[in-house]
């Protein structure tokens, strides 16, 4: 699978790493599980549901989440949120 992000995602996630350098390798991490095998118990895949059905998130830490759409052989980042945003 390959990596695509959108402009809103990258703006958070430099938002979130300036504030929280410590999050850099926990995001790594949890990116390079997702690459490896999406169904990783750690990451907590979820498809969404409502105006976001047609995407899913992932575990970083607490309740920061990625979501991400899947098409075709891509992983679209789209949105980095905590889990009462969703």
């Amino acid at each position: 699978m390959k990596l695509a992000y959108l402009p809103l995602f990258v703006k958070k996630l430099k938002k979130k790493t300036k504030s929280n350098p410590n999050l850099k390798p926990k995001l790594t991490k949890q990116i390079n599980l997702l690459l490896q095998d999406i169904h990783h118990p750690s990451l907590k895949v979820h498809k969404l549901k409502g105006s976001r059905k047609e995407d899913y998130s992932f575990w970083i830490e607490g309740d920061l989440r990625i979501v991400f759409k899947i098409i075709e052989d891509t992983y679209i980042f789209t949105d980095l949120i905590t889990h009462d945003k969703y």
